[in-house]
């Protein structure tokens, strides 16, 4: 996504000087309960592979287990490759849920083009059309 910024950018420069130094990205915020989600997941990576190297002894040092095993425990244990893999697919669930796939344009405050909205990457020739149109 960064190159495609860099050659709008870029363009836009070229089409409109009166933009240079003018035009900025950066990242689009992630919904707040999504970061959130994010970070549990995360706590819960942290203890699935602390569990894996501890084995059956972290039980007793979660509270209210008194060093029991849950009955979905013995799963694990005889499938260690699975819980490995759920480990990493995890982490691809966290990171697709706090990016947001945005590229928005705006001019003065205004939306001139939302890639949120339209569900595409704006072509160069629509950017230009937008811009106009918002009186630049």
């Amino acid at each position: 996504m960064q190159r495609n910024y860099l050659q709008l950018k870029k363009f836009l420069e070229q089409n409109f000087p009166q933009l240079r130094g003018k035009i900025y990205g950066g990242n689009y915020p992630p919904p707040e309960i999504a970061v959130y989600v994010s970070q549990m997941i995360g706590l819960l990576q942290l203890f699935g592979m602390t569990a894996i190297f501890m084995g059956d002894t972290i039980w007793s040092y979660v509270p209210l287990m008194n060093g029991v095993p849950p009955s979905w425990w013995s799963a694990v244990k005889e499938n260690p490759a699975m819980a490995v893999g759920a480990l990493f697919m995890s982490n691809t669930v966290s990171n697709s849920m706090t990016t947001t796939g945005a590229f928005e344009v705006e001019l003065d405050g205004v939306t001139v083009f939302s890639k949120l909205e339209t569900g595409r990457f704006p072509d160069g020739m629509e950017i230009i059309e937008a811009l106009n149109n918002a009186g630049l």
